[in-house]
């Protein structure tokens, strides 16, 4: 028994000469606007991730900011205690998102 892969819908919304276009290619090729949207999206993916845009992890976002963190203040010890700093811009946010302002 063969194995199903979930699926999720994307919906796009594009410009009628742009979606003229991808028409006539994919037809062109024998294939489905979808299947043609699907396999170029793969190829871009693949791209980015070998150009390092994959670096956009939370391993990479921390040693960017070790790096800023660095460059700004240098080895300063800021004065105040960073977590509640971090408290206080949460409960910001919190009654933000809940309409507690």
């Amino acid at each position: 028994m063969a194995k199903t892969i979930e699926k999720k819908r994307l919906t796009l919304d594009l410009d009628a000469p742009l979606q003229r276009r991808l028409k006539a290619v994919a037809a062109l090729k024998g294939i489905s606007m979808r299947e043609y949207c699907q396999t170029a999206i793969e190829k871009e993916l693949e791209e980015d991730e070998e150009a390092g845009v994959a670096e956009h992890s939370l391993e990479g976002m921390a040693e960017r900011l070790a790096a800023l963190r660095q460059e700004i203040f240098g080895d300063r010890i800021l004065p105040g205690n960073s977590v509640d700093i971090i408290r206080e811009m949460r409960e910001e946010r919190d009654a933000q998102l809940w309409g507690r302002e």
